[in-house]
Order: structure tokens, then C-alpha cells, then sequence
């Protein structure tokens, strides 16, 4: 029984033994060193804080947070963040002096213009840290701690554009960024293949044209083959033409002469035929004369040849006049 208790409390003990060994060996033997404690008060946002985020000095971890809370005031009710966190002494060391993190001075270090500051650790996350630097001529105000040292909180220069890009709807405007990269891919497809086809169009239409060129070019030879041998012609007839006028001129003009006499005799006529038909000339009352006698002529025939239907016995017995 005796040795049953013994087997159970050595085991109990290497348990305890192997879960400090564990803790010890989690924590980077930081349990046995000087740990100073800290406390920022923020007025704005403190998005992306969180408790175990690194602390760093120019870049280099110093320590983490420990906690974030929150503080009203009862009267106006402005609201202000405390964030303690905790920093490693033997991270600091001072040319002169030896490596011993208790000359670590917090106050000290404040009044020489030490300050904190939130700054992102990725843009894509939001997550942010707590960045410490010497900033001496920039203006700081203490809000006032019971129990650590303060560090005053100065505003990040960059930091209302981190939070702004924090803020973007990052995953749909790469989705929507996606979207356009395929659409502009299938527009790129479309656009080749339309060149393609054009291309090949254009291949057989510039064929279609040097054939019509050379089919033009036979045609406008064998024009010009025509027009030449026209215009010999043309001008075989101008020469014949020329030499056959030559030829006529002397009939020509003998002809011409004759006309204008003829012209000249037919104006005589018709003067002298103007001067019978004239009123008041003697050719003209005689003309008149006959044409009354050949009319009253005329008007006897036509009584004689109504008698005649009506009485066809007229020319032997004689007209019965009533």
C-alpha cells in the first residue's frame, strides 16, 4: 500500500515538474525576467487592437499588451482607452552603463519625449501594434494613471488613411476587379478572332482586287489597242476627207453660184406676183370678174341639176316653174 502511495506522488510530481518545465520553456524563460508595466490612453479608435498585440520600439518588440479597457467620464461622457501593456528592461540598453535592466527609467524616458503610437501591421488584416519612439518637440497630453507610468499617445500620420483602406470592401473589389479582367479577356478573345476573320478577308478581298486589276489592265490595253486604231482610221478619213473636198471645191462653188441665182429669180417672181395680186391692179379686177362669172356659172349648173332630179322630163318639154 506503501509503495502504491509512492508510485502515485512520484508521478504527481513529475507532472508538476514537466508542466513547469513547459510553461518555462512557452514563455522564453521571460518569467525570470524584469517585466515594467505601461499605460497609453487613446482618445480615438484603437480597431485592430487586441490583447497580446506586439509593442515595438522603431520596429523592434519590446513587449506585448496586456489589457484594453475603457474609461467615461461621468459629466461629459467622453470616453477614453487605457491600454497597459508590458515591456521587457532587458531590451533596453544604455551606452555607458552595464546591461542591467533596472536602470530602465519609465518616467524618465517620458519626460525625455518618449511616446506610443498605433501603427498597422497589415492592411489586409486591420490588425495594428503599439510602435514607441523618442518624439520630443511633438505636443502630447497626459491623461493621468494611478498605478503605471504613462506614455503619451500621439497620432499616427498615416493612420486615418490605414483605417479609410482597412475599411474597403477589399474582397469585392477584388471580385469586381476579377470580373473585369474576364470580361476585358473575353473582349481580347473577340477582338482576335474578329482581326482573324478580317485578316483572312481581307487576304481574299486584296486577291479578288489584283485579279480585277490585271482583268482591268488587259482591258484598258486592249482599249487602248482599239482607240489607237480608231483614231488612224479617224484620221485616214480626215486626210480622205480633206483631199476629196479639194477635190469638189470648184463644183462646190459653182453650185453655191447657181443657188444664189436661182434665190435671186424666185424673189423676182414673187415681187411680180406680189404686184398682180395687189389691190387695185388690173390682173387683180379681172381675176375678180372671172371669179364672179364662174360662180354665178356654178350657182346655174347646180339649179339646172336640181331641176333635172326633180323633173328628168325638163329637157324636152321644158321647165314647169311654179
Amino acid at each position: 500500500m506503501k509503495r502504491h502511495a509512492l508510485l502515485v506522488g512520484s508521478f504527481v510530481i513529475g507532472a508538476l515538474v514537466l508542466v513547469v518545465v513547459t510553461i518555462v520553456w512557452l514563455s522564453g524563460a521571460s518569467l525570470f525576467q524584469q517585466q515594467l508595466y505601461a499605460v497609453v490612453h487613446f482618445e480615438g479608435s484603437v480597431k485592430g487592437l487586441y490583447v497580446g498585440a506586439p509593442v515595438t520600439f522603431r520596429g523592434v518588440p519590446v513587449g506585448q499588451v496586456e489589457s484594453i479597457g475603457i474609461e467615461v467620464d461621468d459629466d461629459s461622457l467622453n470616453a477614453r482607452i487605457p491600454v497597459r501593456m508590458s515591456l521587457r528592461a532587458s531590451a533596453v540598453r544604455f551606452d555607458g552603463g552595464d546591461d542591467d535592466g533596472s536602470r530602465v527609467d519609465l518616467p524618465t524616458l517620458i519626460k525625455r519625449g518618449l511616446k506610443a503610437r498605433l501603427v498597422a501591421q497589415s492592411f489586409v488584416t486591420g490588425q495594428k501594434l503599439i510602435d514607441l519612439d523618442f518624439l520630443p518637440d511633438t505636443p502630447a497630453t497626459l491623461m493621468g494613471s494611478k498605478h503605471d507610468p504613462e506614455i503619451p499617445a500621439v497620432a499616427d500620420r498615416f493612420g486615418v488613411l490605414v483605417d479609410q483602406i482597412a475599411e474597403l470592401p477589399l474582397r469585392e473589389t477584388v471580385q469586381d476587379l476579377r470580373q473585369t479582367l474576364q470580361t476585358v479577356q473575353a473582349t481580347l478573345d473577340s477582338t482576335r478572332k474578329t482581326l482573324e476573320l478580317s485578316s483572312k478577308e481581307l487576304s481574299s478581298t486584296a486577291a479578288q482586287a489584283r485579279q480585277t486589276l490585271a482583268t482591268a489592265s488587259t482591258a484598258l490595253r486592249q482599249v487602248q489597242g482599239n482607240a489607237q486604231s480608231a483614231l488612224a482610221s479617224v484620221t485616214r478619213l480626215s486626210d480622205t476627207t480633206e483631199a476629196t473636198l479639194q477635190g469638189v471645191r470648184p463644183e462646190l462653188q459653182e453650185t453655191l453660184r447657181g443657188a444664189r441665182a436661182a434665190a435671186e429669180s424666185a424673189r423676182v417672181a414673187m415681187d411680180r406676183v406680189s404686184e398682180l395680186s395687189a389691190p387695185g391692179a388690173p390682173l387683180r379686177a379681172d381675176l375678180d370678174s372671172a371669179v364672179r362669172d364662174l360662180s354665178q356659172a356654178a350657182r346655174g349648173l347646180r339649179e339646172w341639176s336640181e331641176l333635172l332630179e326633180e323633173q328628168p322630163n325638163a329637157v324636152i318639154f321644158g321647165a314647169d316653174r311654179p
